[in-house]
């Protein structure tokens, strides 16, 4: 669930209005002329920006990230009215990896589809890296991510689907986009065995 904005300050110079109104038209011409996929600046192009107009670099990269973004802040639909749960039991495995789309939950307005994903290792010491997940049905219906958890080998995503789908859903395919994230490798330290003294 959204939390509510607050505004961070009660005060607004009324000056700035005209500007500010300026800066909504420009918002809208961007979007119209990079019809809505506007990618994000090179690193080279903010740092000449923030010279130029004498502006914090790191503030102007939040706010593109924040214009990239405007879909995270459209009014979204919650699934209400539960009506019951369905199985499904669609899977497949692709380089060692299960997906399997478990069940759903059906809502009067939504559904919420289940996926699983799990390595085929015997390994005790493999885990999955960090990844978003994109989920395309067709393109009558629209699918957003909800939430996800793992441990280890294994993890579940879950989407918030609308309209609802129907109870059975033979000749329905899922088109699960796997999108891998790079986090920085963190340098482990080993300690060695020692008694220490702390005075």
């Amino acid at each position: 669930m959204r939390m509510p904005f607050r505004s961070p300050t009660e005060y607004y110079c009324e000056l700035l209005a005209p500007i500010d109104e300026q800066i909504c038209a420009l918002l809208v011409k961007r979007k119209e002329i990079s019809n809505d996929n506007p990618g994000f600046p090179q690193s080279d192009l903010i740092a000449a920006w923030s010279q130029q107009y004498e502006l914090n670099e790191d503030w102007l990269r939040r706010i593109f990230a924040y214009m990239f973004g405007e879909h995270h802040f459209l009014p979204q639909l919650e699934p209400a009215g539960f009506l019951k749960f369905v199985p499904i039991l669609k899977s497949v495995e692709i380089g060692g990896v299960f997906y399997a789309v478990t069940h759903m939950k059906q809502f009067s307005n939504a559904s919420v589809l289940y996926i699983e994903t799990e390595v085929i290792t015997a390994d005790p010491y493999v885990r999955f890296g960090h990844a978003s997940f994109d989920l395309f049905i067709s393109a009558d219906y629209q699918c957003r991510h909800d939430s996800g958890c793992g441990q280890r080998k294994g993890m579940q995503n879950s989407f918030v689907v609308i309209p609802p789908l129907p109870d059975k859903l033979d000749g329905f395919e899922f088109f699960l986009t796997v999108k891998p994230r790079v986090v920085p490798e963190i340098q482990e330290v080993y300690l060695t065995e020692t008694t220490v003294t702390i005075k």
